[in-house]
This record gives C-alpha cells, structure tokens and sequence, in this order.
C-alpha cells in the first residue's frame, strides 16, 4: 500500500472520522499467523523509528549499460501518517476498519535486506513467542564485510516532464505478475491506474499539494505473499517538477496522509483494512508511495516492522517499478519489453 514519517510523531484519522477503541485482546499474537483474535485495535501510542535518510544508492544499469532489477537505491525516503480512520464513502475510500498507515523507519534498500547480524526476511516471519532463540541465532552469525558504495547519478532526465514527457503503464511499472526474493514468492493481485490522483491517497494537504503539483497520473498495484504473511500497495504519481514531488513527500508526512490500498483477489480482498506501514519517497518528478499489512488486518509487533520495509522495497523492486524509473532516468524514454 499505506504504502508515511512523521518524524517520530503519533499520527492520527483523517478528521471526518472518529477513532475506534484502543487494541482488544490478542495484540502480541503471532503477526503473521492466524490466531482466532479477530480484536479490533487502534493507533500504537510509542512512536515509530525517526527517518533515516540512508546511504545513496548505486547508480542505474551494470558496469556494461545494462539494466537489471537491482539497481534501485534508496527507494523509501519519508514515512507518513499514523493510523486512524479512513473515510468510508465511496468505492476507494469504503471498507470497514481501514486506517492510515503507522510510521516505519525510512532506511535505504541496502539495509532492508539484513544480510548482515543474520537477520532476514524468513526471520521476520516467525513466530513472535521465541525473541530468545531468533536473538542468539542472529548473534552467532558474522556480520559481513560491507562493500563500498559507488556515487549516485542525479535523475537529471526525470527531473521534470518536459525531459520525461511520456506518460507511465501499467504493464511499465507494474509487468511483473509474479516474483521471487529473498526464498519468498510475490503475486500481484490488482491492478489500477486513474488520472485523478487526489482520489487515491488520504490527506486534505497531500490532496492539495498533489493538484497544485499538476499530478496526471496514479498507478497502483497489489502484491501478496503466496504464504499469505503480508499483503500491500505499491503505488506511483506523476507530478510535473521533482520539486512539486518532494513537496508531495512532505505533504505525505502529515498525520492523516496515506495511499487508499487497492484490494485484490484472494488473501489480499482485506487490503486496506486494518493497521498498516507505509511510506513515501520522490523519485525525480515521481511519488511513490507503499501501504503494507497483514492480511487479518492486525497489529504488526515493532521488531517485525524490518520485515514490513523489505516486503515494501521488494513491491518496488520487483513489480518492475524501479527498473522502469532507472531506464527513463537513464535513456529519456520509457522501456519496452
């Protein structure tokens, strides 16, 4: 989804909603298993990791020119929004209990894959009653020696559309039907594109700035674990000017500015439903944006939320998202397959 960063401040609802009751029973059951607790629960009163503007990413394309799936840096700049209720009129806005996504530590792609301390997605994934032993299994494993990090190149063809002129599609970005990373598969379940971005994301001042930025396109998709763990939104917005995009990121900071999550087909017909992370981040003169959850909707434990960031940076990675952007950035038009 959605899918922030608030800077480490408790977010909230939209204001045309009240809150729902604090978290029921059942709040430490295992975050991604089915536990019976259907409890509904509300915002988390600690705040969540400040952003991290993280290292740079490596520049696009192999040492050859060529293109491949993991040259994508940085992908999530500022987190956004705190949960609390979603407006429920309208078929984007409807579903009972939905609610803006919780602040997520905004690290830079490189770190959400946890090589290093032994610490990986599959991990992540486990059951929440045994810290001890996941502990001392990732004490034991040796940290790696880190590789250096190559300069940065500027998006310099993405920073407007006048160099950037073509619209996005969906089978651009979004391609990929199904992925595999990190031992885990990812499957799209939706997919949507509208020209009116205002109507895709939460927030009157991301609203705002969205219309002000001249934003023409909104793309979304959804992807789910085959597993059934996690499920989320992936979504990306065509604004003129890469500063009308940051101001777009800023605006997604706002307590009550999320990405409307795009329910999909079977484990990911919830989506949009419950607590959720999320994040923002300009990409030229792009926004991207995540909405991320578990599919029963329930509170995602602070030492999962690792998990979470790899599971959003793969939706972007993987979806085809960011080789897109790279090729544009890179050869001033889109790519074709």
């Amino acid at each position: 989804m959605g899918y922030p960063g608030d800077q480490g401040q408790p977010g909230g609802w939209p204001p045309r909603q009240p809150p729902h009751e604090p978290y029921g029973p059942g709040a430490e059951a295992p975050p991604y298993g089915r536990d019976g607790d259907q409890a509904p629960f509300t915002p988390r009163d600690d705040p969540f990791a400040p952003r991290d503007e993280g290292p740079g990413a490596v520049p696009p394309g192999g040492p050859d020119g060529r293109f491949d799936d993991d040259r994508f840096g940085n992908p999530y700049g500022d987190s956004y929004g705190h949960p609390e209720a979603v407006p429920s009129g309208g078929p984007e806005r409807s579903g009972k209990g939905r609610r803006t996504p919780l602040v997520i530590g905004a690290a830079a792609v490189a770190g959400l894959v946890l090589i290093g301390g032994g610490i990986g997605l599959s991990s992540m994934l486990k059951d929440d009653s045994k810290p001890d032993a996941e502990k001392s299994r990732a004490a034991a494993t040796p940290t790696p020696t880190p590789s250096p990090t190559q300069p940065v190149l500027a998006p310099v063809k993405l920073k407007s559309r006048t160099t950037d002129p073509k619209p996005l599609t969906l089978k651009e970005v979004f391609g990929k039907g199904k992925f595999k990373a990190h031992g885990h598969n990812y499957v799209r379940t939706a997919v949507n594109a509208k020209k009116s971005c205002a109507s895709v994301v939460g927030g009157r001042t991301l609203e705002t700035t969205l219309k002000q930025g001249r934003c023409t396109q909104a793309l979304r998709a959804t992807y789910a674990l085959t597993g059934g763990q996690l499920i989320g939104t992936v979504g990306v917005f065509n604004l003129e000017t890469e500063a009308a995009a940051k101001k777009a990121v800023k605006a997604a900071a706002a307590k009550d500015a999320f990405l409307q999550a795009l329910p999909g087909k079977g484990v990911s017909r919830t989506n949009g439903r419950g607590e959720a992370l999320g994040t923002s981040q300009a990409r030229g003169h792009y926004l991207l944006m995540t909405w991320v959850q578990r599919p029963d909707g329930k509170k995602i434990p602070a030492k999962h939320h690792a998990a979470v960031r790899v599971f959003g940076a793969e939706m972007v990675k993987g979806s085809n998202l960011a080789l897109a952007l790279n090729y544009r950035e890179t050869e001033g038009e889109p790519l074709q397959r």
